[in-house]
């Protein structure tokens, strides 16, 4: 695991600024690596830029991968874990000061608003090399007070684009979002609490936009999806169901069993049988099929 950490300050000033960049970093992390419990005095913002992992606050956990960003807030005990499959490589910048929640709420993120997603450019991130670089050379404090400010003002530009948008056209633009980040997710098990937060919406306008656009509870159209992924490995892989399973994040196979044979009447093995026997169709069994997107 490589890890470049560059502190501008041995250690938190006692400085009144309206903002302060205390640290920058980046790193490449080793599969299942666990960073935490921890908690911190000042704002840390960390953006994903290669593989995958999750990031646990009490009991919320996200789901995230490459150009997805979280906060973390003062105060707040937070866990953050590399996927084991496909570990993240992050970058992140840690700061404080009298205007640091006025823009941090500009941008849409709060304590309750943790994530946000940026895949236009790779801005986020060539500012955060450039904090990372001024801090290790010259430490000019303008400098890199100014590279966080065009950070931010991204940031606020994304969550004012998303803001500008009419009722009807954000509505549906959300569901659109959401189903891009359950497909990019799907392996995961995705909450209705990890879509709020993605989504920056409370549960209950969640589930009213996937009511109104699915007919379903957003729960019930994850599994779907998920298990429409299942449908498609065991017809286009030979892999074993116990590691289809596992690929899906289920502990056990059984349980990845008792859920597909929920969904389609069929264990995984018979459906696996029935595909490549062509001898009868899902469709002929009077068995709804799963939805396909």
């Amino acid at each position: 695991m490589l890890v470049y950490d560059q502190y501008i300050y041995p250690e938190k000033p006692d400085i009144d600024d309206d903002i302060v960049v205390f640290h920058s970093g980046f790193c490449s992390t080793s599969p299942n690596y666990s960073y935490g419990k921890d908690t911190r005095d000042y704002y840390l913002i960390h953006f994903v830029t290669r593989g995958k992992g999750t990031y646990r606050v009490g009991q919320r956990i996200f789901h995230l991968s490459a150009n997805d960003g979280f906060l973390i807030t003062p105060g707040t005990t937070i866990v953050h874990t590399a996927d084991k499959k496909e570990p993240w490589d992050l970058c992140w910048v840690a700061f404080f000061g009298r205007r640091a929640a006025a823009l941090l709420e500009k941008a849409g993120l709060d304590e309750e608003h943790l994530i946000f997603h940026y895949d236009k450019d790779d801005f986020l991130e060539n500012c955060i090399k450039n904090i990372y670089n001024e801090s290790r050379t010259g430490k000019n404090i303008a400098s890199i007070t100014g590279y966080f400010y065009l950070f931010a003002g991204r940031l606020i530009e994304l969550h004012e684009e998303k803001e500008k948008k009419e009722p009807d056209i954000v509505s549906f633009s959300r569901f659109d979002d959401a189903v891009i980040y359950i497909r990019r997710n799907i392996r995961s098990r995705i909450t209705i609490e990890n879509l709020a937060n993605y989504m920056r919406l409370d549960t209950s306008q969640v589930y009213r936009i996937f009511k109104k656009n699915t007919g379903m509870s957003p729960q019930c159209f994850i599994t779907r999806m998920r298990m429409d992924k299942a449908c498609e490995m065991l017809e286009k892989t030979d892999l074993p169901v116990k590691e289809i399973a596992e690929w899906m994040d289920y502990e056990y196979q059984s349980h990845f069993t008792k859920q597909f044979r929920k969904e389609t009447g069929l264990s995984p093995s018979e459906y696996r049988e029935r595909k490549k026997s062509h001898k009868n169709r899902v469709s002929d069994t009077g068995i709804y099929p799963i939805l396909c997107f």
